[in-house]
């Protein structure tokens, strides 16, 4: 038997093999051989090549050479002719190798290669006519003798380094000398696509994450994975968790959407029967599918195991406890799968409803196949204990129907109030026989103490309503209302622990908003122990009952991190682009649960002195002044009415007569627009279309820009004129409308635009457009087009995708009452009612809300923060408000000295807080300045990129004094009264250290006297300043 030389590989097999077959046919006398062919590769090496030529023919010689990206690379030719004239010659040639193949690499040589197959050959060919061009007599094939030889790579590492033909500088040899030694790496790949790490809540709705997946880097594996997109060798596994069926005939699971936007290999739905629906693209283009043997059960973990190896699909389904199923399918040709085309969907999309449970951690094998016998459920997974809870669940929703329908019965044995009973009936009443047996059933013993007060509810509920239908989320809600009652009562805080089961069973009885208060208060420790694993599981339930609070909450987890919640931006924009699609239809359907959201501050005192309520002097002023007819009175009053505004609730009936009665003074075009709106959409008021034609018209001819457009609206609407309706928003448009530019963008959208088709281009511009004017359903639709991304039109950007679908997102009416309870608290004092609603909507990652939490665990009134809250609520929540796009300057303030504090749970970070100072000087708030002097003072090194950002020149930082004294100045020449007195001060102090530390002591002396009479002078200015100020407030009051 034969044996290999070491290292070589398939192409030096196929070499050898070639040669094997073109022996046959060699002419006599025709010679060929190497004397000292090379062992291995090296430069300058003189191979001695014996050779003999029975006719006029030709001398090949040449090297091939194979590398991890290229095979069969010629890399030296040499050649000649011969006759038979020549007697057996030898002739000498000199192997030049590239130097990439014989030396390592240093500063001047570059990217060595790495060869694993290095071939000397020579061959003797003829000129043949038979040959068709001169590739076929050159070509190592047609050789009539031939001769190979293999040729040893030297490793890169193990190379000698080139004879510098240059020396280097010192500073090139430094730097060389520190890298030469590094062994290169290559870039991590991801051969194993994960394409969700985390739990996804779906809610059965069309939102769901998009994953795309880039072409590898790495040209082996690139040019590995475009030959496997005709015979793919992958496996997708996923895990589910169903809470329905679906009821829409098919629902989204996992599924690759192509560039043309129809689905490609694989597409995985679940259909009516709860059976997988699994279907592909064959080569030739056409679609083959099949379906699971099994349905798929509710309320249990399932992992879904697919694999495709070329011709054949192989599906693994796994459930709890239960065997495996396992199915087979054989295709007739080849699955087509191209990965890096289009993007894959998990659950929900444009194309198909998700399904209605949770999806777990779901991973792609881009180039493996591989099994499962049995499932090992994640430690994510099991964490969540979901099983438990609905299994709970169901059983208390049964013990709450069994007991209402025992009530019920109870209740109809009765006589109604106020009946009298006949004599007949009293006597048998008294003196009917006892039964010896039980006298009440199971659902008439006394409830148990932890559902005491839900039994109370639904017997009230039997006794005054009856029905035989059960309302459970009133009973739900009647139980959150009885908890908060509760807990803001005396005493309250320290019986939240015991009170955290009226939460649970609220939201088992269908009213979700009380589960993401209990996360919250789980996820914080507010008056509980600290449970993130509870936290995330009531948070997820919520969010799949689509909880506008817990939806939004998920989504800024998965935006910024922390709290265990990975960053994600695909994930994130699921959760916002579900609500911000829903905020738009909550506006229009307003309720005693939302309020228009509005940024207020718990330090803007001005804007606190505008909060009213319909008995409050203020509000009733507005209302008396706008009855009179004054216009601006009544703008203010049907604002308030219609959006619920500074703390009125939302009353569409009394906005509208408001409406009705400005638009009838015919005089502002605000009014009657605002009536012609309220008419046409039937809002507190009887549509009536006619009539609000006609007062829009009316707005619309005195250039009021939102009447042209809803005049446009009108007429797409309810005239179906697509001409007129895009001449009038065309006419908005360039009167910088947002909706108008909107509606444009939906026309060309949908192709509704006449005489054109669909035009994505047109309508992706003016969705941007409109955006940025402040549109939020064009923030939404642009950022559909920034997580899918078009091929050659809109690149994908799935950062910015979140960020605009957060602020969609956070315009919705129920986090607007979250923001209206907590400021209501704030007012009347009662701070856990207001911190309960802030912390609430600072989960949620709304900024505003996240200030006023911080500014109140701050003030920490009456120990609320320091006994009942377990973790650093101030540090958490500034510190999330200063990461936020428009950070307020007080944030970074507090945020900069608590950076610059050591305390027991973090440590010192005196940078970090320069950082923080600056950040708020440079919002033009002078207590950064003030900070940064004292800093500055203490002797804390400010670097200079700092100073120049703040606008200092050289000749100001000559020593830190100076610095200071800068700083101050700048401060005290602010334009905010407050800091006039305390800058000055500094100053002065500043000044004085200053001279005493560079002067002698007779300039010091006058210096001082100086000072004295500066300070003097100071210091009456400032009495003049506070008396000033003390006069103006006065006349404000």
């Amino acid at each position: 038997m034969g044996t290999t030389m070491p290292g070589t590989s398939a192409a030096a097999l196929f070499l050898l093999c070639q040669l094997v077959a073109a022996q046959p046919g060699i002419p006599l006398g025709s010679s060929l051989q190497f004397l000292n062919p090379p062992d291995k590769v090296s430069e300058g090496h003189v191979v001695q090549v014996r050779y003999h030529c029975q006719e006029r023919q030709l001398v090949h010689v040449d090297i091939i050479a194979s590398s991890l990206t290229a095979s069969s690379v010629s890399v030296f030719k040499k050649r000649w002719s011969c006759g038979p004239e020549e007697e057996q010659t030898v002739k000498k040639i000199r192997l030049d190798f590239p130097d990439q193949m014989v030396y390592r690499e240093d500063y001047f040589l570059r990217n060595s290669i790495f060869v694993h197959d290095v071939f000397l050959r020579a061959w003797i060919s003829d000129y043949s006519r038979d040959y068709t061009s001169t590739s076929d007599w050159l070509s190592y094939n047609r050789g009539l003798v031939q001769k190979i030889h293999y040729v040893q790579a030297v490793p890169p590492y193990s190379r000698p380094y080139k004879p510098p033909s240059r020396s280097l500088r010192w500073d090139q040899q430094l730097i060389w000398d520190l890298r030469k030694d590094k062994l290169p790496q290559c870039q991590a790949e991801p051969e194993v696509a994960h394409l969700l790490e985390f739990v996804y809540a779906s809610t059965g709705e069309d939102f769901g994450v998009l994953r795309t997946l880039e072409p590898y880097k790495n040209l082996v594996l690139e040019r590995q994975r475009k030959a496997s997109i005709s015979s793919p060798r992958c496996t997708f596994s996923t895990w589910l968790y169903l809470l329905e069926g679906c009821s829409r005939g098919t629902c989204g699971l996992l599924y690759h959407v192509g560039d043309d936007g129809d689905y490609s290999s694989p597409s995985v739905l679940l259909n009516s029967e709860g059976q997988l629906h699994v279907q592909v693209n064959l080569m030739y283009g056409q679609n083959y599918a099949f379906q699971s043997f099994v349905s798929l059960p509710l309320n249990q973990w399932c992992q879904i195991h697919l694999t495709l190896d070329n011709f054949v699909a192989n599906l693994t389904v796994i459930c709890g406890d239960d065997p495996p199923s396992m199915m087979s399918y054989r295709f007739p040709n080849s699955v087509y799968l191209d990965e890096t085309a289009g993007y894959f969907s998990l659950t929900g999309s444009q194309f198909v409803s998700g399904i209605i449970g949770f999806l777990g951690p779901t991973v792609y094998y881009r180039n493996k196949i591989t099994f499962i016998r049995k499932a090992s459920l994640p430690k994510l997974l099991q964490s969540l204990h979901l099983s438990h809870w609905h299994n709970m669940c169901r059983d208390f929703r049964q013990h709450c129907e069994g007991r209402y329908l025992s009530f019920l019965s109870a209740s109809r044995l009765q006589p109604p109030p106020g009946t009298c009973r006949d004599v007949f009936q009293e006597l048998v009443s008294h003196s009917s026989t006892i039964s010896s047996g039980p006298t009440c059933t199971a659902m008439e013993a006394p409830a148990m103490p932890k559902r005491a007060t839900v039994t109370r509810l639904l017997r009230r509920r039997a006794e005054l309503e009856g029905g035989a239908q059960l309302n459970m989320e009133r009973i739900g809600r009647a139980l959150y209302h009885i908890y908060m009652r509760k807990v803001l009562s005396t005493n309250g805080l320290s019986r939240m622990k015991g009170l955290i089961s009226f939460l649970l069973q609220a939201g088992c009885l269908g009213y979700h908003p009380a589960l993401y208060l209990a996360s919250v208060l789980f996820q914080t420790g507010f008056g509980i122990k600290m449970d993130p694993s509870k936290a995330l599981m009531l948070k997820l339930i919520a969010a799949q009952k689509d909880d506008r609070l817990s939806l939004m909450s998920l989504g800024h987890k998965h935006h910024m991190g922390g709290d265990g919640y990975p960053v994600d931006y695909e994930l994130s924009y699921a959760y916002y682009a579900n609500i911000a699609f829903q905020s738009t239809e909550d506006r229009l359907q307003p309720n005693r649960d939302q309020s228009y959201v509005e940024n207020i501050r718990l330090i803007d005192d001005e804007v606190l002195k505008l909060q009213t309520k319909e008995d409050d002097d203020l509000f009733m002023w507005l209302r008396y002044q706008a009855k009179k007819g004054v216009i601006s009175a009544q703008q203010s009053v049907s604002r308030m009415l219609y959006w619920g505004q500074q703390g009125i609730s939302s009353n569409l009936q009394a906005a509208a007569k408001f409406y009705e009665k400005g638009a009838m003074q015919q005089k502002d075009p605000v009014m009657m627009y605002d009536y012609g709106v309220v008419l046409l959409r039937g809002q507190g008021v009887k549509q009536d279309i006619p009539k609000a034609l006609e007062y829009l018209k009316k707005a619309a001819d005195m250039s009021f820009v939102p009447a042209i457009n809803s005049l446009g609206w009108y007429y797409e609407r309810y005239e179906g004129d697509y001409g007129k309706a895009i001449e009038y928003w065309e006419r908005a448009d360039e009167l910088w409308n947002a909706e108008a530019a909107f509606n444009l963008g939906i026309m060309y959208f949908n192709g509704f635009y006449p005489g054109q088709g669909r035009n994505y281009t047109a309508a992706y511009h003016y969705y941007l457009k409109s955006a940025t004017r402040g549109h939020i359903d064009a923030a939404v639709h642009v950022s559909f087009f920034w997580i899918k991304g078009i091929p050659g039109l809109v690149p994908r950007n799935p950062r910015d995708a979140v960020v605009w679908t957060k602020w969609a997102a956070e315009q919705n009416g129920y986090l607007g009452m979250q923001l209206r309870k907590g400021l209501d608290g704030y007012l009347k004092l009662s701070w856990l009612e207001s911190l309960l609603h802030y912390i609430q909507a600072a989960e949620a990652g709304f900024e505003i809300a996240q200030f006023n939490a911080a500014y109140i665990c701050q003030h920490d009134p009456d120990g609320l923060v320091s006994r009942y809250i377990h973790t650093d609520c101030m540090w958490k929540y500034y510190n999330l408000s200063v990461s936020s796009a428009s950070p307020s300057s007080y944030a970074q303030i507090k945020m900069g000295d608590l950076l610059y504090t050591s305390h027991i749970r973090r440590k010192r970070n005196v940078q970090a807080a320069v950082q923080m100072y600056k950040a708020a000087a440079l919002l033009k708030d002078p207590q950064g300045l003030y900070n940064l002097g004292i800093l500055v003072e203490d002797g804390v090194p400010v670097p200079w990129s700092t100073l120049h950002e703040l606008g200092f020149n050289r000749s100001t930082c000559t020593n830190n004094y100076t610095i200071a004294m800068e700083l101050y100045r700048r401060c005290r020449d602010h334009e905010s009264d407050e800091s006039y007195v305390p800058c000055s001060l500094a100053l002065i102090n500043a000044q004085i250290q200053y001279i005493w530390a560079f002067h002698g002591i007779l300039l010091k002396c006058s210096s001082a006297a100086a000072i004295a009479i500066v300070t003097v002078l100071s210091l009456v200015t400032i009495l003049g300043r506070l008396r000033q100020g003390a006069l103006i407030q006065q006349q404000s009051v």
